[in-house]
């Protein structure tokens, strides 16, 4: 055979199988063969360019006919194959190399001493395990169809857990994911507005302020008595100095559910109804006791209240013989807390004789008996809220020897979370729509401290009263808390805006923020 036709052959099968890298390598291997096949590879010139789409000058004039055979150059500057496969394309160039060295020497006239004494048996066996082995270790069933490099195939994802070690930088370099922000709460650091409270009764067991359904806020100011209205900051007095009761404070106050009336009580022990609209006294409830009333709460149109006896009473504002029920030593000593549930069938009463009384509203007489007494607290029970959404879970928070915060389970009696609040707490307020729990606190910081329901987890604290806080209410639309304190200071804070998700207001509220009035600070 003619070696440069026989050489020609081989070149050309080696070039369509290998590539045309393998056969140059496999060309300058043998010295030989190269120069008898050299004459039928003088018209042949290969380009080699950085770049794919690149044009040489002196490569373009040497190109021939016999280019037009070679596969086309592709229009991509960069390939990037299946790297999942490395093992495989590190076999299947080694069996290149391999049957293109056989092919060489069998073409130059030289023989594989190695395969002179195997039979056709042996090279049956062979090529059964080879292809039993290349199943098993490849998952393939033949070699032939397999490309070294595969730009086609679809690559591998990761093995289960696989974490990349940069993922910290793929997300510090893009947006924050919403539901990766979702998972951070956000809340002021310092109150909205600030106004003045001169006056202000510096006493732990008082509740001297509360916000009304119309969003008007009342704060007690020694004897006097000032709303101020936060959609348009509007100021008025209400005169509870009146001379025949020669009160020297007001010892608590609250709204009720129209908005439109006031009830504040003495340290005389008598309770003025006002109607903030004509800034008029139209009721004053008067009692056989002369001690002061620290605590009252509102169940429709029942008023309960406690005094510093501990004598609990409950009041029908609509018959002229307003007390309904005396329960006398309800508590050994003053009752500084009073709140219902909101389904109207508990109501909770705490002391400075660091007892928590639980009464039920079916069973209201002069001798009835609490339903549940909780005597964990270690000081007076002030601060007591309800859960919004569960009528029978109550949270309580003690005094300066307690500085603790409990959640109770009323129905049952039994105690289902302690905190250590590590201050003094002042008053609660419950968020259903936050699904928090908001605390103030006297010594040392005079804290606002937000704890995540029910884990009861520190959320975070602002700071800004340079006194112990007080009291605590919460806005109509229940976004906005007023806080005031020692210092003489009413602040307000934003800490549970709506999100950006929730519905519109009910109708008949506002759509509108209840601190659109405020115009400055003080």
């Amino acid at each position: 055979m003619d070696p440069a036709i026989s050489g020609k052959h081989v070149g050309a099968g080696i070039k369509k199988t290998f590539g045309i890298a393998n056969v140059r390598k496999a060309l300058d291997a043998s010295g030989s063969f190269h120069q008898s096949i050299n004459g039928s590879f003088a018209n042949l010139s290969i380009s080699v360019n950085k770049s794919p789409n690149g044009r040489n000058g002196k490569s373009d004039k040497k190109l021939n006919k016999s280019s037009n055979r070679l596969a086309k150059t592709p229009v991509v500057d960069r390939f990037v194959p299946d790297r999942s496969n490395f093992e495989m394309a590190h076999y299947l160039i080694q069996s290149a190399n391999d049957a293109a060295n056989k092919s060489l020497k069998a073409a130059s006239g030289q023989s594989d001493a190695s395969g002179e004494g195997n039979n056709s048996e042996n090279k049956k066996n062979n090529s059964l395990y080879s292809k039993s082995l290349t199943e098993n270790m490849l998952g393939v069933s033949d070699l032939n169809s397999v490309r070294v490099l595969s730009f086609a195939q679809k690559p591998k994802g990761p093995p289960e857990g696989y974490q990349n070690a940069l993922k910290v930088v793929y997300q510090g370099s893009g947006a924050t994911s919403q539901n990766t922000a979702s998972k951070y709460r956000v809340y002021p650091k310092s109150p909205d507005r600030v106004l003045d409270a001169p006056d202000i009764v510096d006493d732990f067991y008082l509740n001297l302020l509360d916000w009304s359904s119309t969003n008007v806020v009342a704060i007690a100011l020694r004897d006097q008595v000032y709303l101020w209205t936060a959609h348009s900051a509007e100021i008025q007095r209400i005169p509870c100095d009146s001379p025949t009761d020669n009160l020297l404070y007001v010892s608590s106050l609250g709204w009720l559910q129209d908005g439109s009336h006031l009830v504040c009580a003495t340290d005389t022990g008598r309770m003025q109804i006002w109607d903030v609209e004509r800034v008029k006294m139209i009721r004053n409830l008067r009692t056989d006791d002369s001690e002061r009333i620290a605590a009252m709460s509102f169940r429709s149109h029942m008023l309960t209240e406690g005094n510093r006896l501990g004598t609990l009473r409950h009041h029908d504002l609509r018959i002229a013989e307003h007390e309904v029920t005396k329960r006398e030593n309800a508590h050994a000593q003053e009752i500084c807390g009073v709140r219902w549930s909101p389904d109207g069938r508990f109501c909770a009463t705490g002391g400075n004789d660091n007892l928590v009384n639980i009464w039920d509203s079916v069973n209201m007489s002069s001798t009835s008996q609490p339903v549940c007494t909780f005597s964990d607290h270690q000081a007076a029970i002030k601060a007591m809220c309800w859960s919004p959404s569960h009528s029978n879970v109550l949270a309580t928070g003690g005094g300066t020897n307690d500085r603790c915060i409990k959640l109770w389970n009323v129905s049952s009696g039994t105690l289902l979370k302690s905190v250590n609040a590590e201050s003094q707490v002042s008053a609660l307020i419950w968020s259903e729509a936050y699904r928090e729990i908001l605390s103030s606190h006297g010594f040392t910081k005079h804290q606002l401290t937000l704890w995540k329901y029910p884990e009861m987890s520190k959320v975070g604290e602002m700071m800004g009263h340079t006194g112990r806080v007080l009291q605590m209410a919460l806005s109509p639309d229940q976004t906005t808390v007023a806080t005031v304190g020692a210092d003489e200071t009413l602040r307000f804070w934003r800490i549970f805006p709506p999100s950006k998700t929730s519905k519109d207001l009910k109708p008949g509220k506002p759509k509108t923020s209840v601190m659109t009035g405020f115009h400055g600070v003080r």
